[in-house]
């Protein structure tokens, strides 16, 4: 055997195993696609199926000991050998390359997503009506089974519902996730899009910003360029969310953190990117800020909050609920410093299940406190509203009706 012969990976002997498979389920009928031919390339290797209908499908394999690890270096490879080599480098003048890159659209998706071709027809109708629009992505439906899949389901719903709309409207959207997402190749070709996206990561916030949150950073160089991001809600695509909880927590401290990098990014160069982007106003970033601000108040609101819960629950002092609650707190700090990952995953998990019993105690505390004050007092009148919120957005969106007995 050669050494240098490059070897490929499980997942790639599972994906050429499949394609007869999925091609009969296309075509309705027993289908057997000739074998892929295979070519090395600088990144790796490529192989190209002939599919029915003289229709080429191209797989790009990536040699992480020839090309850096991570999504972010995936996208980067992808993108330069598509607008890079095949558009840059044809022989044709360069206002007509600038043409090609225009109506040149790149659709991202995860490995597990699945979605109908009038999904992307509505991405791309949007891309038609705006020129300067770089990106557009659609409404992401969690599909799994279990406890965690059933909340996931909520808190997407919500997200789209209030806040990916609520972008959409007043400015432009801030992310358009990876899993399903258009991209126009022009925007992607500017200068400081592209270029800027290959950035090597070399501080600790790089990690957090352009490692942990790749497709949230390429959103936040395109509005700085001046291009919009919009969001489509008629177009659905289901991802596979986590089901299990250590998986879902480790998803959730990445995206929190590169959330906040990236907004802040964005708040802290605001008057330039106001005056490059149309699309974003001053109001719009007093919005982000009043977001962030809660963002980051949030945990401190959750804990006084749940201080509360235990006097109404559980009818002890105030001093008493707050060391109650003060000392988990400290403990899973302590656990978070010291601990490996697997003792810090184990501790939340625990922390979790606790308070999860602990809230539907307070639940019924609640209940019981309306009943008691009335339903016009303060309390009463704050969780009324909260709720009320949820309800007339979910009669809203009456097709995703199911979403709200989730949370």
């Amino acid at each position: 055997d050669d050494d240098n012969e490059s070897v490929v990976n499980p997942y790639v002997k599972l994906l050429v195993s499949t394609i007869d498979e999925a091609a009969s389920l296309v075509h309705e009928t027993r289908i057997r696609v000739r074998p892929p031919k295979k070519y090395p390339t600088p990144y790796g290797g490529r192989l190209v199926w002939t599919l029915p209908g003289k229709t080429k499908m191209i797989a790009h394999l990536k040699n992480k000991e020839k090309i850096r690890h991570r999504k972010r270096w995936s996208q980067v490879m992808y993108m330069y050998y598509l607008l890079g080599h095949r558009l840059m480098e044809l022989p044709i003048p360069v206002d007509r390359k600038a043409v090609i890159a225009q109506n040149t659209y790149l659709l991202t998706l995860d490995g597990d997503i699945d979605f109908q071709p009038h999904a992307v027809h509505l991405l791309v109708h949007l891309m038609k009506k705006n020129p300067n629009l770089g990106a557009a992505c659609g409404r992401i439906h969690p599909v799994g089974s279990g406890p965690m899949v059933w909340y996931q389901m909520f808190e997407y719903a919500i997200g789209h519902w209030l806040q990916k709309a609520t972008e959409h409207m007043i400015g432009c959207v801030l992310c358009s996730p990876g899993c399903f997402s258009l991209f126009r190749g022009k925007a992607l070709m500017d200068d400081n899009v592209m270029a800027k996206y290959t950035t090597r990561s070399d501080e600790a916030r790089h990690y957090v910003q352009y490692d942990q949150g790749e497709d949230r950073w390429l959103c936040t160089l395109l509005l700085q360029r001046g291009y919009r991001v919009e969001y489509s809600a008629a177009s659905d695509a289901y991802t596979h969310c986590p089901e299990g909880f250590n998986e879902f927590y480790q998803q959730r401290r990445r995206w929190v953190p590169s959330t906040m990098a990236n907004i802040m990014d964005l708040l802290a160069d605001y008057k330039k990117t106001i005056k490059m982007n149309n699309n974003i106003s001053l109001p719009y970033i007093g919005y982000q800020i009043l977001l962030m601000g809660g963002t980051i108040l949030g945990p401190g609101t959750i804990f006084l909050m749940l201080v509360g819960a235990f006097v109404v629950a559980f009818h002890i002092d105030n001093w008493t609920s707050f060391q109650y609650n003060i000392i988990p707190i400290l403990i899973f700090m302590f656990i978070c410093f010291v601990c490996k990952p697997n003792i810090q995953l184990f501790a939340a998990q625990v922390i979790s299940a606790v308070y999860g019993l602990v809230m539907m105690a307070v639940l019924v505390g609640i209940m019981l406190q309306i009943e008691e004050d009335g339903p016009f007092a303060p309390s009463s009148l704050f969780f009324f509203v909260v709720a009320l919120e949820m309800i007339i957005a979910a009669l809203l969106h009456p097709q995703e009706l199911n979403c709200l007995p989730c949370g």
